[in-house]
């Protein structure tokens, strides 16, 4: 293997009890001897125990912690992107578990395909609770961008038309594309306690769009703990109004408004897919629901947006 360096990023808000699974994690990572790599924890302003977590592990892992204090999930990652060392720069999830090849499955990759400029891993849920019984073994597309599953099979080759992700919990990019690049839009993702979407989402969007070209990395393992609030009725609406308010920010559905009328028949229709023992199709009904009122949102109130 090619002599490869690499900045992991961990954008982190908050979160301490989960980032110390995720470093530990990463202390069990295997081959990679022959990488030079960096692990850079932006901390977004963080009010609990995070650094003296982080700091338990400086003797353990290539730590470079650094403290980013505009808010938001966006401007954690632009100060990634400012920071990064690498050649590459793979961003993780502050709850993820990594299996003990994913680095160095990123990083063989990296080197197989050199005409690629962004990858995305395989994110498989860490069940914190029983998995539940509505959940089947093909999840629907929704479902799965609520539970953070990626799976396309565990090859590495180019990405379809067909495939999802690449997911913001595991995915990496080049620098020359982020060198080019506009950085990550700051009127999307996560701020605070507004759990908004879409930038991620967006900036690989613009990447495929210039051109550049992604490779799904099938053996770049993770695990991502799924939080029992995701799996609650309210918070499914409610994620559906955030992907609607990104969704209407982007332009994705220039043509779409929202409406009440379609909001109503997504629930009627969950309602009958509940009758027919379908939770899976009743729940992505109601994540339908919450688009449909986040495209009638006024995009310019975020402090709105709150279920």
């Amino acid at each position: 293997m090619v002599s490869l360096t690499i900045t992991v990023c961990i954008c982190t808000y908050n979160r301490a009890k989960y980032l110390a699974h995720t470093l530990s994690s990463l202390t069990q990572l295997k081959d990679t001897e022959t990488l030079s790599w960096e692990l850079l924890v932006i901390d977004n302003n963080s009010k609990d125990q995070t650094k003296s977590i982080i700091d338990e592990y400086n003797n353990q892992l290539p730590i470079r912690y650094v403290r980013e204090t505009e808010q938001g999930l966006s401007h954690a990652r632009n100060r990634a992107l400012r920071e990064c060392n690498g050649k590459v720069l793979i961003f993780m999830d502050d709850d993820v578990k990594v299996d003990i090849d994913w680095l160095s499955a990123y990083a063989d990759a990296v080197n197989r395909f050199p005409d690629a400029d962004y990858f995305g891993g395989r994110i498989l849920p860490q069940w914190v609770t029983e998995k539940p019984k509505w959940i089947r073994d093909e999840t629907m597309p929704l479902i799965g961008g609520l539970l953070v599953i990626c799976d396309n099979g565990v090859e590495a080759r180019y990405y379809r038309n067909t495939d999802v992700g690449p997911f913001g919990a595991s995915f990496g990019i080049r620098r020359r594309l982020f060198e080019k690049l506009s950085p990550f839009r700051v009127d999307l993702g996560p701020k605070l306690d507004i759990p908004g979407r879409g930038d991620d989402y967006e900036y690989l969007l613009r990447a495929k769009r210039a051109g550049y070209r992604g490779i799904y990395c099938g053996p770049a393992l993770c695990y991502h703990q799924t939080d029992p609030r995701r799996l609650r009725i309210r918070y499914m609406y409610r994620f559906g109004v955030q992907k609607g308010i990104a969704e209407k920010r982007i332009s994705i559905e220039k043509h779409s408004a929202g409406s009440i009328i379609r909001e109503l028949n997504y629930g009627i229709r969950g309602l009958l897919q509940l009758c027919k023992g379908r939770g899976d199709r009743f729940r992505q009904c109601v994540i339908n629901m919450g688009i449909q009122r986040g495209l009638r949102q006024n995009i310019c109130n975020i402090e709105g947006t709150r279920i």
